[in-house]
């Protein structure tokens, strides 16, 4: 009997218990008999035995989370006359979705919700979904109560809501966010920049062409706009307006998938190739990784320090490993860099 450990450790992240970190670090490293998986599997079920509703709801979560892994279109790597010609790179930060977390974090910030799942009013009475800005500036997809600690995040949203038209804005509006994609965007220009490319971090990101307001903490709609990005084989963005006369290829950085599972982290990096001259998208590539780490509670305390670090890490780990896939050539990496022993990397179709 074959089990696929990946599916394991989604399971036990499911769970929720307080014994979750605790069987993270008892699976193998190396493969054991199915025996000893079975034995896990069964006191997880044990563990989830007293909330049946917990788990009805997260068993829709992890429905959720198959269905949405995979669904982008087949890597594409520029040929190698092409590459010789790109000397010149603008990195272009896409804009970041905002995090999600499983189970919502409402449960621990405001612990009478959970009366809410009994009672005959609809959790919609005292809740509602917005984007909200945690310490150290982290923007999460979830539920605020009236009287909640946080605050709803301002995004500056344009006054049409109903635009959905890509375009490049500047980075000043993102400032007091920490957001994600521009520290990737600065990482690939650090990788990138050597002797046989220059590499210039843009001063606009690219923002994605969905609806604003409320519908923004829809975390679907961001993971459908974000793939239509990525599927996209001509860029709709004119980068002839920047007047890059010196420019060779642009460099789009975005992200999809961008969440923490109860004590599982996870991040997918798309990167996208571009002449600027065209239009053109001439290479793609999809990278993931998950590292198994603390609680959503430890990682975003005291300004969201340590969470920013693993997903740092994370992010320089993914960028390296699309760049290579693409043929760009990087600079000598720091091989220290290293993740959870139960991190997974995969490039994605």
């Amino acid at each position: 009997m074959n089990i696929n450990k990946s599916f394991v450790v989604v399971f036990f992240a499911l769970i929720g218990n307080k014994d979750n970190k605790t069987m993270h670090k008892s699976l193998p490293v190396k493969n054991r008999d199915h025996k000893s998986v079975i034995s896990i599997y069964r006191q997880s079920i044990f563990y989830a035995s007293h909330s049946l509703t917990e788990m009805k709801n997260y068993g829709t979560w992890l429905l959720l989370v198959f269905l949405l892994s995979g669904c982008v279109t087949e890597p594409v790597k520029p040929s190698s006359d092409t590459m010789a010609q790109i000397h010149t790179i603008l990195v272009v930060p896409v804009e970041s979705p905002p995090l999600e977390v499983i189970p919502d974090l409402i449960q621990s910030r405001f612990p009478v919700y959970r009366q809410y799942q009994y009672q005959a009013l609809p959790h919609s009475v005292f809740l509602e979904k917005h984007i909200y800005k945690s310490s150290g500036g982290v923007l999460i997809a979830g539920l605020v109560s009236k009287d909640d600690s946080v605050s709803v995040a301002d995004l500056n949203q344009s006054p049409d809501s109903t635009e959905k038209t890509a375009s490049l804005k500047s980075l000043v509006s993102l400032s007091g966010n920490w957001t994600p994609t521009f520290m990737l965007a600065q990482e690939a220009v650090s990788q990138l920049n050597g002797d046989r490319v220059k590499a210039i971090l843009s001063t606009h990101y690219y923002r994605l062409p969905m609806a604003g307001g409320d519908s923004k903490a829809d975390i679907g709609n961001w993971h459908k706009t974000i793939r239509q990005w990525y599927n996209q084989n001509l860029s709709p963005v004119d980068y002839r307006q920047l007047n890059l006369e010196h420019i060779d290829a642009v460099l789009e950085v975005g992200i999809e998938t961008y969440r923490i599972f109860a004590v599982q982290t996870s991040l997918q990096v798309l990167i996208k190739l571009i002449d600027p001259n065209t239009g053109q998208v001439i290479g793609k590539i999809s990278t993931k990784t998950f590292s198994a780490e603390d609680s959503p509670q430890t990682l975003l305390n005291h300004d969201a320090e340590k969470f920013k670090q693993l997903v740092t890490e994370m992010g320089k780990h993914l960028i390296t490993r699309g760049a290579n896939q693409l043929g760009l050539p990087l600079k000598a990496t720091d091989p220290s860099i290293t993740l959870s022993p139960l991190a997974i990397d995969t490039v994605t179709p």
